[in-house]
């Protein structure tokens, strides 16, 4: 089977012509995906697809129109007035019926025109959860105005493009529910594993105040590496309900498949990535505003992933060489999946402390001020693997025969380097800070990564802020890099934040066919442009608050669930790029932290913009980020 896996071939088609043309009924696959290391089966789409004419008659002998090895060329009759052909297609995950179901319920008659228009009002109305007053009167726009309102749309655009909807009109999609031994040894349609039929009915859950929840729809497509560092977030705080059904569908992935999966494509579980990225993903929707799912088997997964060294996905490990990890307090002779799992440890704190009382105290669940505490403590095991005597997160070798840790040595970090994976883990800055030698010493270790000067007089070119895995310069066109420009709030230096997000937003996108820094991974690029582009971003993933920046729009409205938020400068930010106070609700902000309970409850952030840099939140250490107390 591993050597069908991942292609289209006659062997894992089919295709049916009617014999006037106007239906045409089949399946095709999804290529499995990123393999080796990605899923490790084709995934069925079936197909139900209607033409408004019928085929031209074929002289004796003709191949047009006839099946061949799973493939036809057609040629339809356009000999009336009307010479456009209009086809309508149902897909399905499950069944050729259910993609006619879906193509009848759906759109039963619609033209081009029909749908282009219902697809346009559904999609202005999504844009809308993000106002910028400038695009009200395009009129009046420069050029420059005018670009950074089509990167912003544009990329808010890619942000709500995933997850996407699996379950069909009927609720049906294809479970992760498969047989050991993995992978299944079962094979029926070229590289495609056999699966039971689930149904979004069957998904209810009981929420903590005893009420039931009922989720629309299934989703899949969760690229949870990408995705942790802000846009979930960003899809928690806008799209609050839509973002609590996604995370019912990975409550419900990991019942079916045995753990919390790495990356679900279709219904599979994919690991190209190191780390056990739902925990970042699930802490981070629940903190930005996803509630409504089911926290109580979402805790009892966590627990299991961050606690059970068997814990696996349809055979695919929670925690590679997990008893190692938790023995020795880091795996040996690599470094990028450590701070990962510090990471997924830190996630898990964050979001088991977040719950109410009655959900940690369920019987099912049993989550103990001790265990809280255990993750609190790996989380700072990337003190395992920091080199005091160069200032550098490492590896370390294999623990001696006598148990202590091995020796530090050269590290492997995936798709990137040291100096960006460094300021990847934000909720450890202050003691990572500490670490280096203190806030100067971040600083210049900061301005050297962006290629900038204290006195904020440099402009770094786009090699010099884009510069590829290997560079030891700063990459933004992968998200390890994310959250660095915020460190410098951390290290005293807000104003340095405020430039270089600045030169980024500037620099490394534009509205060209490059205009995007690297492969958008979901959302995920375009998630840091909305979020730097409104000043203010999740710096460390999992924890209730904001690191805050310059924003690049006079004016704008920002509709967070039930509540609206205006944002506010007194100048443009092209000529004014740095803070020179912000007041919230008329009322002081002297932090470059803004707590998630305070943007909630504020109505109006309103900032004074500078064209020089100022010292606003230089002497004030951020609140944050800190993990959430209990609740209850």
């Amino acid at each position: 089977m591993a050597s069908t896996a991942g292609k289209v071939s006659a062997d894992n088609t089919a295709l049916n012509i009617a014999d006037h043309g106007r239906v045409l009924t089949g399946k095709t696959v999804a290529p499995a995906f990123c393999t080796p290391y990605g899923t490790q089966f084709n995934s069925n789409v079936y197909f139900y697809a209607e033409f408004d004419k019928s085929l031209r008659a074929q002289p004796a002998g003709s191949t047009l129109n006839t099946v061949q090895h799973g493939a036809a060329l057609l040629q339809y009759d356009l000999s009336g007035a009307d010479r456009t052909l209009t086809m309508r297609v149902g897909i399905s995950s499950v069944s050729v019926a259910n993609a006619k179901l879906n193509l009848e319920t759906e759109n039963a008659r619609s033209r081009f025109a029909q749908v282009r228009g219902h697809a346009d009002a559904a999609w202005n109305a999504r844009l809308n959860s993000v106002q910028i007053d400038e695009a009200a009167h395009p009129q009046r726009l420069t050029g420059a105005q005018r670009d950074n309102l089509t990167k912003f749309y544009t990329a808010l655009y890619r942000v709500f493009g995933t997850p996407t909807i699996y379950s069909d009109v009927n609720g049906d999609y294809r479970s992760m529910t498969a047989t050991p031994p993995y992978p299944s040894s079962v094979d029926t349609a070229g590289g495609v594993e056999e699966r039971p039929v689930a149904n979004v009915a069957d998904d209810t859950f009981t929420r903590p105040d005893g009420s039931t929840g009922h989720p629309r729809y299934h989703y899949t497509g969760l690229s949870m590496w990408d995705t942790y560092r802000s846009d979930a977030q960003l899809l928690a705080m806008l799209a609050p309900r839509e973002a609590s059904e996604v995370m019912q569908s990975l409550v419900v992935d990991g019942e079916q498949c045995g753990a919390f999966p790495h990356w679900v494509d279709a219904s599979d579980d994919s690991t190209p990535m190191a780390g056990d990225n739902a925990l970042p993903v699930l802490a981070a929707s629940y903190s930005f505003g996803a509630t409504d799912f089911d926290v109580t088997t979402a805790a009892r997964l966590v627990k299991q992933s961050v606690f059970d060294p068997t814990s696996a996905c349809n055979g695919r490990a929670s925690m590679a060489s997990a008893q190692r990890y938790l023995a020795d307090g880091y795996y040996p002779d690599t470094t990028s999946p450590n701070i990962e799992q510090y990471a997924v440890d830190h996630a898990a704190a964050a979001f088991l402390s977040a719950l109410p009382a009655s959900v940690r105290s369920d019987p099912s669940v049993q989550v103990s001020q001790a265990d809280i505490a255990t993750l609190d403590d790996r989380a700072g095991w990337w003190r395992h693997i920091f080199d005091p005597n160069n200032d550098t997160i490492a590896a370390r070798k294999p623990p001696t025969s006598t148990g202590e840790p091995g020796e530090l040595e050269a590290g492997w970090y995936h798709e990137s380097t040291e100096p960006n994976y460094f300021w990847s883990f934000g909720y450890a800055w202050p003691e990572l800070i500490d670490a280096i030698g203190g806030k100067s010493a971040a600083v210049d270790r900061l301005n050297t990564l962006f290629s900038v000067d204290s006195a904020l007089t440099k402009v770094p070119t786009l090699q010099q802020l884009n510069g590829g895995q290997d560079s030891q310069g700063f990459y933004m066109g992968n998200e390890m890099g994310f959250p660095a420009p915020w460190a410098y709030n951390w290290a005293g230096k807000p104003a340095s934040t405020q430039y270089v997000v600045h030169q980024l937003l500037h620099t490394a996108f534009g509205t060209g066919r490059d205009g995007l820094p690297g492969n958008d991974d979901m959302g995920a690029e375009s998630s840091w442009y909305v979020f730097a582009s409104l000043g203010m971003f999740p710096a460390s993933q999992a924890d209730g608050g904001l690191a805050l920046s310059t924003p690049q729009f006079p004016s704008a409205t920002v509709h967070l669930g039930n509540h609206r938020l205006r944002i506010r400068t007194d100048r443009d930010a092209a000529s004014a790029p740095f803070i020179s106070s912000l007041r919230a609700d008329g009322k002081s902000q002297a932090r470059s932290w803004l707590p998630l309970d305070t943007l909630r409850s504020t109505n109006t952030l309103r900032y004074t913009l500078s064209s020089s840099p100022t010292a606003w939140a230089s002497t004030v250490a951020p609140t944050g980020p800190v993990a959430a107390k209990p609740a209850g």
